[in-house]
């Protein structure tokens, strides 16, 4: 329990100053760059890694370029490299489509015997997904309002990613504290009811004092922000449960043991994977 707090806080501190440093060089934003992509090259091995199937030959090293990449294309709208005409998702998606239809080309030339290729295809598809596209739409908070003040993004970036870890907080402490009703026994045998409870509570209230010390973050009213932290907070359980049944299909605990207290990067990132839509379809409107 210690060496997860101890770790926790050092890589709270770390990240929070790489975000507050890229204010000074916007919109390239090299830190949080550094951290997408590093995070989800060592992310795409991990998930690779665990997969101990024979008939499983997807190509590791193309998959982990084609996530780095993708994640990478989020910033080639807000560098002045390409025409405004060029939308965001215009490049991220057709960088995904690419990378795909190279994956496709490998798995013909490779083909030797029937049962293979589809299994492989299936697995890139999945892998593009779960750590390509869906990080981006929480990458892209970083941009929201940057045309009236680089801040904004900050907070609606910082609002999501606060209020989906301290869901994860207060589920562990209120669980620990509380748990009586288990969850999920198979998928997640520690989650209790009274521990979502906690953590849904947690995340309200979290979101509700955010806005209170950040009244920038572009949410209309406290009725709001409650709402946000409710759903936000739904969404990391969700995505973490869905890191759980990958997991548990595999027969493994953790992704790796690359970060002492938390496992690996992807038991470290496992519920904010999927709450990137939902956040930016919140602020979106």
């Amino acid at each position: 329990m210690r060496k997860r707090i101890f770790v926790g806080i050092l890589l709270v501190g770390a990240i929070s100053s790489a975000l507050v440093a890229d204010l000074f060089l916007a919109p390239w934003y090299p830190f949080l760059l550094l951290i997408c992509v590093s995070g989800g090259f060592l992310a795409t091995r991990e998930l690779l890694e665990l997969f101990k199937n024979p008939d499983l030959t997807p190509s590791k090293n193309l998959l982990m370029l084609a996530v780095s990449t993708i994640l990478t294309s989020n910033w080639i709208p807000h560098s002045n490299l390409l025409p405004p005409a060029f939308h965001s998702w215009q490049i991220t998606g057709g960088t995904a489509i690419a990378f795909y239809f190279a994956i496709i080309l490998l798995e013909m030339f490779k083909f030797r015997s029937p049962g293979v290729s589809t299994n492989n295809l299936s697995l890139s598809a999945f892998i593009l997904v779960y750590l390509g596209l869906l990080p981006s739409f929480l990458i892209q908070l970083r941009w929201i309002g940057s045309e009236i003040n680089p801040y904004i993004g900050l907070y609606c970036l910082g609002i999501t990613i606060t209020v989906t870890k301290c869901c994860d907080i207060g589920a562990y402490f209120t669980g620990k504290l509380f748990g009586r009703h288990l969850m999920t026994p198979l998928l997640s045998p520690k989650k209790t009811w009274e521990g979502f409870v906690g953590g849904i509570l947690f995340s309200a209230g979290i979101a509700f004092i955010w806005t209170k010390f950040f009244p920038n973050t572009p949410l209309c009213c406290t009725l709001a922000s409650i709402a946000f932290g409710v759903i936000i907070g739904l969404g990391g359980v969700f995505a973490d449960l869905v890191e759980s049944l990958i997991k548990r299909d595999l027969s493994t605990k953790d992704a790796s043991q690359v970060i002492p207290g938390f496992g690996g990067i992807l038991d470290l990132l496992d519920s904010l994977l999927l709450i990137g839509p939902i956040a930016w379809l919140f602020f979106l409107y």
